[in-house]
């Protein structure tokens, strides 16, 4: 009887750490917050090269930046639309499971992620920026505010860049992180310093902060005469 007993519980037992083994591994295949790699390297790795110092490194990672991280940001960018019905709906399922939480991100959170992780590379994604003008222009709402923030953290080609931007601080949605963009560029943006005084003047607290911080970048005087301390 006891033996029977012990079988059986081996059994429950075994079947337990199956049914685990199994929601771990869908939980793993499901999830997609993973660090891509390039090149058997994460994007964080490679990200970490340019900003080593040693001209190596620092070469190696351009190289593979432009060619296989670049193209892949891109094209998530503009292709990776699509979520299947049947991996969210299993997320769903899972994660109404105690202890369990499946992270997954969305297309459209994908999509503006990727345009963000541009302007993480800094002027090493420089061969970027017609593709973020060409997602700025398409008036995409989850690409426009990232791809405004890259083309300023990029850093690269002001004359082409500067006075796409200055426009976008007329545009209540757009105004803040254009503000920002264009205060990367310091000096060289001091086109953009009449469209920003009249933002200083705005009822929206954010519109008013990234005004200030924009000037003082820009133009320290101009913002002096404001009024900006």
């Amino acid at each position: 009887m006891k033996k029977r007993q012990l079988r059986i519980a081996a059994g429950v037992f075994a079947g337990v750490l199956l049914i685990v083994g199994a929601v771990g591994l869908l939980t793993q295949t499901l999830g997609n917050l993973a660090d891509p790699t390039y090149s058997g390297q994460t994007f964080t790795y490679w990200k970490e090269q340019l900003e080593k110092g040693d001209a190596g490194a620092s070469n190696k990672a351009i190289e593979i930046i432009n060619t296989l991280v670049i193209p892949d940001l891109v094209n998530t960018m503009f292709h990776d639309t699509y979520d299947s019905k049947l991996r969210l709906g299993a997320i769903d399922a899972l994660n109404g499971l105690p202890g369990i939480e499946i992270k997954y991100i969305d297309a459209d959170g994908r999509r503006s992620s990727a345009a963000w992780a541009l302007g993480e590379l800094g002027p090493a994604a420089k061969t970027a920026i017609p593709e973020l003008i060409k997602a700025l222009e398409s008036k995409d709402p989850v690409l426009q505010k990232p791809s405004i923030s890259s083309l300023g953290r990029i850093r690269s080609e002001p004359e082409k860049v500067i006075p796409l931007l200055i426009p976008y601080l007329a545009n209540d949605n757009l105004d803040v992180p254009a503000a920002g963009a264009l205060a990367e560029f310091g000096s060289l943006s001091k086109a953009a310093v009449p469209k920003l005084i009249p933002l200083l003047k705005s009822r929206e607290k954010d519109d008013v902060a990234a005004a200030k911080a924009a000037l003082k970048k820009i133009d320290p005087i101009a913002a002096a005469e404001a009024g900006v301390k």
